[in-house]
């Protein structure tokens, strides 16, 4: 019979600890403590590579075959319980708390994590570890599990056909696997960090780092405790933990470190030394034990409230972190141990299978029903929803039937490209400049030897990317180009895309002396909540978003912020001194029904052409002395053109003499 190791179960209280803190954010003096905590997960890749290959070796060691009937069973139990739970428990927050696209999102993840990919769904749809918004996916640390039920899935397999066809080769054909795997996440990390981060294949070595200790084991025997080795693994585990950050490369070389660190620890740690009894202590154990509980619910219960929260705090973050332990606890007691023990087969299947069609019909309900959208009519009209869903829709036509010879303005920007540009060309002088509207969003922009490079990062943004990099090369269109207006979140601040003014330099320099325009930024919330989750949770109009708006701040130095351009001429248009002077109680929340934004920083198309217009409206000597109505026309002039030209022998002059 297995003996039971106390310590690795310490190992993985560190692990999981380490994860909660990371997720939870905690910060003082403003510094956010333990920004390496994502290397838990890794520590845990390694823990579960190692115990999983230590069962199938023994057993095909004693019997030259694999149960996997009983293998399998053994994995559900384990795993199943406990999920199913946290889902079932989470589907009512989700219904009343979500946004339709969200709450689709939710349910898609959901239906992954049940098929064993979410890993796979997460990066499809872009999901970037660690930014704000990936903290409001309540499954989105369902990720790992997908990743270790894939290796349950092939390891198997992969076992049983080297054991039978290579026999003694089993050693030099893991090595072999986990070299490639290590070196295909070293060379994928550098072009497509999400994919190195989310793929199994790029995962398998932290996995098969745990086999080769478990074959090691298995063949000779438990390694002999060694103080300072076990110290050594220790250590580097609890370093990468403290030291790594947001900035480390990761999955990469410098991950080795904590891998080797829990091999050390797995291997040399024991009551023998001071290592293993740190790592063995009740505390340790029993948060090791319960670990697995704690991982499920920590993550939806940290974005529930979030959501919820409009100032998740230290306060908040330890209530959270609380209730985390209160229902993992329990969750533990009455679902996970019992089922894991139980030998009750024929009720255990029963109950999974009930709750597997529960769930997946839960999940094809709210996919079907689009994320049930009728749960938005109280704030926020369907009649407003579809006539901004259509104007945000023409953005990528804006470019159709460019005319020869006519001068441009070019609109450029990053995702605040869209509305902008969609507003702007209704108050553009069309008859005067041809608009070329386009957006680098997610493109990978390089400009190297006067060639514009800009490759997506993903498939799904192919359709911003191509035409960016077609429209940004054409000479013929640079070389006739009037004006560059700039539409970026926080242009001087934002730390993504900051290629920005190098761009606009690049395109001035081939342009026929082009002015350049930076539009500054509306209200704007943090990025932990969006003005459509606020109304929809608290049953408001979109004056709660501008209540609860953080920024900007009025009077900011701009020649302060870190990408300010000193070296580029340029004319900024600052629109909410433009249109209410940073006084909230005068500035507009929305439009025709559409709120000014429905995330936390994009304004709506609607909501941009009526603020644009006021603006042009009111404050056209301002605008007229920065020269941007030499491009845009206020609404009363257009109004006053469109009337002259449906009069007879309108704008006719005699040229004779009175």
């Amino acid at each position: 019979m297995k003996a039971y190791r106390p310590e690795i179960d310490g190992l993985r209280a560190i692990s999981v600890i380490a994860v909660i803190l990371y997720h939870a954010e905690f910060t003082i003096a403003g510094h956010t403590l333990l920004r390496g905590g994502y290397i838990g997960v890794d520590v845990f890749f390694v823990i579960s590579g190692f115990l999983i290959s230590q069962i199938l070796l023994k057993e095909i060691e004693a019997t030259g075959r694999i149960d996997f009937l009983k293998f399998y069973a053994r994995r559900a139990r384990r795993i199943l319980p406990a999920l199913f739970t946290v889902i079932f428990a989470t589907i009512p927050f989700a219904y009343y708390l979500l946004l339709p696209s969200e709450l689709l999102d939710f349910a898609n993840s959901i239906g992954s994590s049940l098929l064993f990919g979410s890993n796979i769904y997460f990066y499809f749809t872009a999901a970037q570890y660690g930014e704000p918004s990936t903290l409001l996916k309540p499954f989105l640390h369902t990720w790992s599990l997908s990743v270790e039920e894939q290796f349950y899935i092939g390891f198997p397999f992969l076992l049983l056909i080297v054991r039978r066809y290579l026999k003694s080769r089993f050693l030099p054909c893991v090595l072999l696997v986990a070299s490639l795997s290590f070196v295909l996440c070293v060379v994928t990390v550098r072009h497509d960090p999400q994919q190195a981060f989310y793929s199994p294949l790029t995962r398998a070595w932290e996995l098969l780092a745990g086999t080769l200790l478990a074959y090691h084991e298995v063949r000779r025997g438990r390694t002999r405790p060694r103080p300072l080795l076990a110290a050594a693994g220790l250590i580097l585990v609890l370093g990468s933990l403290i030291f790594f950050g947001k900035d480390t490369v990761h999955p990469g070389r410098l991950t080795l470190i904590p891998v080797i660190g829990t091999c050390l620890v797995l291997a040399f740690a024991g009551q023998q030394n001071a290592a293993g009894r740190l790592l063995a202590s009740r505390p340790a154990a029993l948060t090791g034990l319960v670990s697995y509980s704690l991982y499920l619910w920590h993550y939806p219960v940290f974005a529930f409230w979030r959501l919820t929260s409009l100032n998740f705090d230290n306060g908040d973050k330890l209530l959270a972190i609380a209730v985390t332990v209160l229902v993992a606890v329990v969750s533990f007691v009455v679902i996970e141990k019992p089922f894991r023990h139980t030998r009750r087969s024929r009720a255990l299947w029963i109950t999974l299978s009930s709750s597997v069609v529960t769930i997946a019909a839960a999940v094809l309900s709210a996919i079907t029903m689009a994320g049930y959208p009728h749960r938005l009519d109280e704030v926020y009209s369907p009649l407003a929803q579809t006539n901004e869903a259509r104007l945000e829709s023409t953005f990528l036509s804006l470019n159709d039937n460019i005319q020869a010879g006519k001068p441009i303005i070019f609109i450029i920007g990053d995702s605040h490209a869209r509305n902008w540009s969609i507003a702007l060309k209704n108050y553009i002088d069309t008859d005067r400049y041809q608009i070329v509207a386009i957006s680098y969003l997610n493109c990978m922009v390089e400009i190297k030897n006067d060639i514009v490079k800009a490759p997506s990062r993903a498939s799904i943004y192919d359709k911003y990317c191509i035409p960016f990099e077609k429209y940004i090369n054409d000479k013929s269109l640079l070389s006739r180009t009037k004006a560059i207006f700039l539409t970026s979140l926080r242009p001087f601040e934002y730390t993504v895309n900051p290629f920005r003014f190098e761009l606009l330099s690049w395109m001035k320099s081939h342009s026929d002396d082009a002015r350049i325009f930076v539009f500054g930024n509306y209200f704007q919330l943090d990025e932990s909540h969006s003005c459509l989750g606020l109304m929809f949770q608290r049953k408001s109009d979109a004056s709660i978003c501008l209540r609860e708006a953080t920024y900007p701040p009025a009077n900011q130095p701009l020649e302060q912020l870190p990408f300010f351009p000193s070296d580029l001429a340029f004319t900024y248009v600052d629109i909410v001194k433009l249109h209410c002077d940073y006084d909230k109680e005068k500035c507009l929340t929305s439009s025709r029904g559409v709120p000014f934004i429905t995330d936390w920083n994009h304004l709506t198309a609607e909501f941009l052409t009526t603020l644009i217009g006021d603006i042009l409206e009111k404050r056209t000597a301002d605008l007229r002395g920065d020269g941007l109505l030499d491009f845009l026309v206020p609404p009363h002039a257009r109004q006053s053109e469109r009337t002259a030209s449906s009069q007879p022998n309108a704008g006719r002059t005699s040229s004779a003499s009175p």
